[in-house]
């Protein structure tokens, strides 16, 4: 019976293959009308070799590993079979053997494994928060971004309005000061001079709110700056934990791994000797 050498994880939402490591959100809580709950402990291996489960039919906690887990098969033995039992396979073919003495040696040897499992899903719970904290952070950006758009595109369509006025406005000048000069009495150069006087004043008022709409433009992206700042130096508060934790997983998912292999050797060890020792039965 060949010895799992890649083993792949999961205990209590984390999945780890080799040095490889990937942390799944919590799950949301079941409605009251849910079905039963999931298996407490299911820790599934997807290495080479014959297969094999550590089953617990009183607190339905299933530890498999091999490829060719007989699923129906640990289904119908946990209907049958009360308490704690140890399947597997050899040679194609499936047993199962519930010796005290042995179980517990299974037990014993995957205890450090579970235990680096049950770590590294309080530091993945903890990275889920920094993260939802980070997605808020980054919708509060995008969020100010797209007011600053939207803000600007209401600015510069005033600030166009303006320059066509002010461009008409510049016309009828022109045209006043045309007449002003070819008027032949005073009292048309007058009237004209006047014309010119309404016009300018016109002008400069359309001058005035330009230069208001481009102050509040300005004050309205130092505030926006400002804000995205302030969001900024948050995500890189937040995201500082995460490195931190990251790196603790990565150093976890190790020690896991090897907690698993050797958990996976003493396990093949124990199956070998329920076999020669005559405490395995074989199933049919």
């Amino acid at each position: 019976m060949s010895t799992s050498h890649r083993l792949i994880l999961s205990l209590a939402g984390i999945v780890f293959g080799g040095s490889a490591l990937a942390v799944q959100p919590p799950e949301p809580p079941a409605p009251q009308a849910a079905p039963a709950a999931p298996s407490k402990k299911i820790n599934i291996s997807m290495g080479s070799g014959d297969g094999y489960a550590l089953v617990d039919s009183s607190d339905d906690s299933v530890t498999m590993a091999g490829t060719d887990v007989d699923g129906q098969q640990i289904k119908q033995l946990q209907r049958s079979l009360k308490g704690q039992f140890l399947w597997f396979r050899d040679q194609g073919k499936g047993y199962v053997t519930q010796d005290a003495a042995l179980l517990a040696r299974v037990r014993d040897a995957w205890k450090p494994s579970q235990q680096l499992g049950l770590e590294m899903s309080g530091l993945g719970k903890q990275m889920s928060e920094h993260g939802k904290a980070m997605g808020e952070l980054g919708s509060k950006m995008g969020a100010h971004g797209a007011a600053q758009a939207h803000g600007g595109t209401r600015d510069a369509e005033q600030l166009q309005t303006l320059g066509r006025q002010q461009q008409e406005l510049g016309r009828k000048m022109g045209e006043a000061a045309r007449r002003q000069a070819q008027a032949t009495t005073e009292t048309a150069r007058r009237a004209a001079g006047r014309e010119v006087e309404r016009l300018q004043q016109q002008m400069e008022d359309a001058q005035d709110a330009m230069e208001e709409v481009n102050d509040r433009i300005a004050a309205a992206q130092e505030r926006e700056a400002a804000k995205v700042d302030a969001l900024s130096r948050q995500m890189d508060q937040r995201g500082k934990p995460m490195e931190t934790l990251g790196k603790q997983m990565e150093a976890l998912g190790r020690q896991q791994e090897k907690a698993s292999k050797a958990a996976d050797k003493t396990t093949r060890q124990v199956i070998a000797q329920a076999l020669s020792e005559g405490k395995a039965k074989l199933l049919r």
